[in-house]
């Protein structure tokens, strides 16, 4: 709570200018986010990312966005995702699911990064069915490939399934670094009777 008031207070005292040129006013102006590298690789695995996280101005904003609360970065990195990668995606009527943090992380968080960009790029988003089973260390945290696949093992579970079921699906995170994430998602929504199921993501790590 004292968190979320010292951030407002900031908010007030310093408004808001563009991350990569300072324009007044804009969190991140239209030039600045034209200006962010496409991905080296645009789909993987049925993940698609509308950059790389090596670009220095994509990773600063999902970092201010995850850990400082600077939540209007959502929406131009939703916009990212729309011009680069929503166009591509030809399966009709889905529904948007964001990757879930942990009760645990939730909370220390405030918020889920994932959810306030998928709010950002549809009316019709479902979070009361995807959910973390336990709580799990940080990928960013563990280097070994290996460690970071089995990190997320059987880590989600689906409740209210009927709400997915024969649907098409498209998921929203902010990173993907090895894809075990998403891939966990998507097992446990399959084995629940989604129909296609496509992931999208700000960066791919």
């Amino acid at each position: 709570m004292i968190k979320k008031v010292i951030n407002s207070f900031l908010n007030l005292l310093f408004p808001s200018k563009c991350l990569g040129c300072g324009k007044e006013n804009e969190i991140l102006c239209k030039n600045c986010l034209g200006r962010i590298d496409y991905p080296t690789l645009l789909n993987k695995n049925n993940i698609l990312a509308a950059t790389d996280y090596n670009d220095i101005l994509a990773q600063k904003a999902i970092w201010l966005l995850k850990y400082r609360g600077l939540k209007q970065i959502a929406e131009p990195l939703a916009e990212l995702i729309k011009q680069r990668t929503l166009e591509k995606i030809k399966i009709k009527n889905p529904v948007f699911i964001p990757i879930p943090l942990s009760p645990k992380r939730l909370k220390e968080r405030g918020f889920n990064q994932s959810e306030l960009i998928a709010k950002c790029l549809s009316d019709n988003v479902i979070t009361n069915v995807l959910y973390k089973t336990r709580e799990t260390d940080s990928q960013v945290s563990l280097k070994d490939r290996e460690k970071r696949l089995n990190n997320l093992k059987d880590s989600f579970g689906v409740k209210n399934p009927k709400l997915v079921a024969n649907k098409n699906i498209i998921l929203i995170d902010d990173v993907s670094t090895t894809g075990a994430t998403i891939t966990e998602a998507k097992k446990v929504l399959r084995d629940a009777g989604a129909k296609n199921i496509v992931a999208l993501v700000v960066a791919r790590g």
